[in-house]
């Protein structure tokens, strides 16, 4: 039998071709497994062919070809007149690894390399600009060259360095160094305006401090081109820390604070909090250095005018910076631009002294207290902004008050505070008021209603003057402020959670209630004198005994289920009996030593008995709201 041309039926080609894409499918899929377990692959075993398949003629309408000449076509291994089937095993290539990828230096490679590149441009940075101020300073005494020559060789300079960092900047590779370049450029047109200005007196103080501020955009704003906050911190320290050199007085201070304007867009920009703590960190410094220097007494009027100037200067131009890039630095930068935004004027306001060191300090608290209504400042930011105005309050007010009318305003404001905490439940008007009220009850302890006065009778009325001594009076405002404070203070606590009628907070109400007591002692002995002079001191100290004993008797009252008030209304029934019997029974004569002990011995009865129904009633209420066992139905 003849072997037909292949072209007589092309459906069986077509089965031949499909069945041998479908053994090499099946080898490359084998093939990749074995790749994937990176292990030599196995040798598949072979597949028997089905002998009914095989044996004897193809079956009816198959008909079949002889394989085609040339390796890898067709079914291997069938010969002419075999029908299709599976191929016999094939070994397969063996297993080799791809080669491994070129080796890449480390991350921490290159950045030592890159490190070192910018450690050694920076510093001939440094180096340059120091020497550029070098020549600037010396060329003066030394006689060097003609001030033109010596303004137009450094101006000459500094565009040279701009340019060749323009230059370098072109280069992916040269980055670093064109950062450095151009940095220096611009301090040292900074740096020469400066010198020219404070020098050579070759530029008035207003064009001079507007071509520092055209400088300091052209530097910043091609830091913000380039987004390259090395470029903007070089300009800034550059131009700054090297200023000193050649500028002093207010135009160091004004050269500052155009560098701290032209940064403000860019801050606000790129976020960037570095560049906003270094423009107001060096304003902020040379504010202070410069309006403490100018206010040393004896200081002119002209020395006078120019520091509250560079200190008002320095505030508004800091918390307009800190106020505006508040809402896009970190917080934690924003927290730290208003107060030291605030230190100049703070530090002036001392050094002035008197009432003009007071106004002073009132307006820097203003201003503080104006920039915390700033919606946005939240958090850490309004709570630093809030603690410089207190500090600028409390410096306000210590300049411009003395004696007992310190004591008293101190004292007011606390109340203030207190009132203010209780009423919105602010934690901060809370601590502010106890802040102020420290050294307020301090003052009046020591100085304006002494403990002394309230042991021994000091002060006596003046036979020729029907007035008041203003002793007393001040005494008895301050231990009624006391009292007041020590009040609000307790409810302010209680309504934010600090102060509860147990024994874990009992430290900080037990000592708020001592204070209280002083200023109740003060207020009572201090009026008993005002009334009458002879008598009013042991009557006062009577009141005194009776008005514990009642205190002592509220407190037992509100300490039934409370443990720990039921202690400190014990405690001070055993005050009130030794007051009686170390203090009264000595200090006291007459008919006041009689009053406070029968007035002490009947409030403590009528203690004892009260008492004593009232944990009968509290016992029996327990017993009848405590549940009940039910017995067990039969």
């Amino acid at each position: 039998m003849s072997t037909p041309h292949r072209d007589e039926d092309p459906l069986g080609a077509l089965a031949g071709e499909l069945a041998a894409i479908g053994h090499r499918l099946d080898r490359m899929a084998a093939e990749l497994a074995q790749l994937r377990q990176h292990k030599a692959p196995a040798v598949p075993p072979p597949v028997p062919a089905d002998p009914a398949r095989t044996a004897g003629p193809p079956p009816a309408g198959l008909t079949t070809y002889p394989p085609p000449p040339g390796p890898g076509f067709g079914p291997a291994g069938f010969g002419p007149g075999q029908p299709f089937g599976p191929p016999p095993p094939a070994t397969p290539p063996p297993f080799r690894p791809p080669a491994p990828p070129p080796a890449r230096p480390s991350l921490a490679d290159r950045a030592a390399a890159i490190g070192g590149a910018r450690l050694l441009a920076w510093t001939g940075a440094a180096i340059t600009l120091l020497g550029v101020a070098m020549f600037l300073a010396l060329a003066v005494s030394r006689g060097w060259f003609a001030p033109p020559v010596r303004i137009g060789a450094g101006a000459v300079l500094g565009m040279a360095l701009v340019g060749l960092g323009l230059w370098l900047h072109r280069r992916a590779a040269s980055s670093v160094g064109a950062v450095a370049v151009a940095a220096t450029g611009f301090a040292t047109l900074y740096l020469v305006i400066a010198g020219a200005t404070a020098v050579y007196d070759y530029l008035a103080p207003a064009p001079a401090i507007a071509l520092a501020f055209l400088v300091a955009v052209g530097g910043l704003g091609l830091a913000d081109l380039w987004r390259s906050p090395w470029l903007a911190n070089g300009v800034v320290l550059g131009a700054l820390v090297l200023a000193p050199v050649l500028a002093d007085g207010w135009l160091l201070v004004a050269l500052a604070l155009a560098m701290s304007v032209a940064a403000l867009p860019v801050v606000w920009r790129r976020e960037w909090s570095v560049l906003a703590l270094l423009v107001g960190g060096l304003s902020a410094l040379y504010g202070t250095f410069v309006g403490a220097t100018l206010a040393q007494p004896p200081a002119s009027a002209g020395n006078t005018t120019q520091a509250i100037a560079v200190a008002v200067a320095a505030l508004l131009v800091g918390l307009v910076t800190a106020g505006a890039a508040g809402r896009r630095i970190a917080p934690g930068a924003t927290a730290t631009l208003a107060p030291i935004a605030a230190l100049p004027a703070l530090v002036t306001a001392l050094v002035l002294t008197g009432r003009l060191g007071a106004v002073v300090a009132a307006g820097a608290g203003l201003a503080l207290v104006a920039a915390c209504a700033l919606p946005w400042l939240r958090g850490a930011p309004r709570l630093a902004t809030a603690t410089s105005a207190a500090v600028a309050l409390l410096a306000a007010t210590g300049l411009a008050f003395d004696g007992a009318t310190l004591t008293l305003v101190l004292l007011g404001q606390a109340l203030v505070a207190a009132v203010v905490g209780h009423w919105m439940r602010s934690r901060f008007a809370v601590v502010l008021a106890a802040a102020l009220a420290v050294p307020g009850v301090l003052r009046a302890l020591v100085l304006d209603a002494p403990v002394a006065d309230l042991v021994t009778r000091r002060c006596v009325l003046d036979a020729g003057s029907w007035l008041p001594p203003p002793d007393l009076v001040a005494a008895s405002v301050a231990s009624l402020l006391v009292i007041a404070l020590a009040v609000m203070l307790l409810a302010g606590f209680a309504r934010l959670g600090w102060v509860r009628s147990d024994a874990e907070t009992a430290p900080l109400w037990a000592g708020i209630g001592i204070v209280g007591l002083y200023g109740v002692t003060g207020l009572v002995v201090n009026l008993a004198l005002l009334v009458d002079n002879d008598n009013g001191f042991t009557a006062g100290h009577a009141l005194v005994t009776v008005s514990w004993t009642v205190a002592a008797l509220v407190l037992l009252a509100r300490g039934i289920s409370r443990p720990a008030l039921r202690v400190a209304g014990m405690a001070l029934v055993a005050a009130a009996v030794a007051k009686l019997v170390l203090f009264d029974l000595s200090a006291l004569d007459g008919i006041a030593r009689v009053g406070a002990f029968v007035g002490a011995g009947l409030v403590l009865l009528a203690a004892g008995t009260r008492y004593a129904r009232l944990i009968t009633e509290h016992q029996h209420t327990a017993t009848e709201e405590a549940p009940h066992p039910v017995a067990p139905q039969s």
